[in-house]
């Protein structure tokens, strides 16, 4: 099987990143959960990869990391910890992802919030003009995806957040589909709240997400238990950023991460510059097959079509019979493709990785050559 569902998980590890993850699954302890050598080594390693993870994403001291066990899960602590108790209007797109949508769709029935949902221009882009004829007297938040999971489009984050900071907004930015290949810094553009995680761009571990927040931020807790501190008490602590890290926490992907930023740091340059290039060699060769529809524009590694107006699980179907890995449907964003106009038949979904190479690429176009011959043939 040739995988191209990157923008899923990534298929591609490390072997730095291999070696630690093992390393501490067999060597496992509980952090913050007792005062031998091997949760205070533990403790040592989390606290390490809190503090790469704060300088990776270019946030200075002003800012807290708190582990989470994917992205959906910290904007569901970003967007329901921060708005929880209070009334007002949230600006948000309709390229965003469930893990976005759903929470404030849930906040605008239950609460006083409001959300305006803003459509991309022609290239798929937000810009900071557009955010800034969206904002009212009482907009709190403004709540972004940095690459659309759908068309792999990157938005001007650092206008966007100039606007925020402008009207002293909050700014919560998803990092999902960007981290690893694009470069963010939190201090210096003013972004508030990244909700990121390890098993894409990072190429770690699954099941281990982060929220990024500047610690003047006040979050309402959304999970209760253990934490290690104030065990005495029966109201959730909430200092950040224990307080929001109950029960164990998975240590083995969370201390991968400090591996994988590691890696990264000497090859990020040269895995984008070949993930540029294959994504080259793979819209030029989508753009001369007849039928296929491009919703995305290069440079992405983030790729969607369509094929001949017929349900993107039948053309999934089929490269899955050829031994091809990729992604179809909605994409669980309902919005983006309302906008997209393709709620009937989705999109079929290419997503390259560093697993992937020119030949996985020229394979990939000649079974999409086939595919299309045979269905122009009916």
């Amino acid at each position: 099987m040739i995988y191209f569902d990157n923008a899923a998980t990534t298929r591609f590890k490390p072997k730095t990143v291999l070696e630690s993850f093992y390393h501490e699954c067999t060597h496992s302890s509980n952090s913050g959960r007792g005062g031998h050598n091997d949760s205070m080594d533990a403790s040592s390693k989390i606290y390490k990869a809190r503090t790469d993870i704060l300088d990776y994403v270019g946030a200075s001291e002003d800012y807290e990391v708190i582990f989470t066990s994917n992205c959906t899960d910290s904007l569901n602590l970003a967007l329901l910890g921060y708005l929880s108790g209070k009334k007002g209007h949230v600006i948000t797109t309709m390229m965003e992802h469930n893990s976005t949508i759903r929470p404030l769709h849930h906040l605008a029935d239950v609460t006083d919030i409001t959300v305006t949902y803003l459509a991309p221009d022609a290239s798929g882009h937000i810009t900071g003009k557009m955010v800034q004829d969206a904002i009212r007297t009482d907009t709190i938040l403004i709540s972004i995806s940095h690459t659309s999971n759908v068309t792999g489009a990157t938005q001007p984050i650092a206008d966007i957040a100039k606007v925020a900071n402008s009207h002293n907004i909050k700014m919560l930015i998803d990092t999902a589909q960007s981290l690893g290949h694009c470069p963010i810094n939190m201090a210096e553009s003013g972004i508030d709240m990244l909700a990121g995680c390890g098993h894409k761009g990072l190429q770690a571990m699954q099941g281990i997400g982060f929220l990024v927040v500047k610690n003047n931020i006040q979050l309402t807790p959304i999970k209760f238990g253990g934490t290690g501190t104030d065990s005495h008490s029966l109201k959730q602590p909430t200092i950040m950023p224990e307080g929001f890290e109950c029960g164990t926490v998975n240590g083995p992907a969370i201390i991968s991460l400090s591996a994988a930023i590691k890696w990264l740091k000497i090859n990020e340059e040269k895995t984008n510059r070949k993930m540029h290039n294959l994504s080259m060699h793979l819209f030029n060769g989508l753009n001369k097959i007849k039928g296929i529809k491009l919703y995305s524009e290069f440079p992405s590694y983030v790729i969607s079509f369509s094929m001949f107006d017929i349900p993107s699980t039948e053309v999934a179907d089929m490269l899955n019979y050829k031994g091809f890995a990729v992604r179809s449907g909605l994409h669980c964003a309902p919005l983006a493709h309302k906008h997209l106009g393709t709620t009937d038949n989705g999109l079929v979904r290419i997503s390259i990785g560093n697993n992937n190479n020119d030949r996985d690429i020229r394979d990939l176009l000649i079974a999409l050559e086939v595919i299309s011959k045979e269905l122009s043939s009916h």
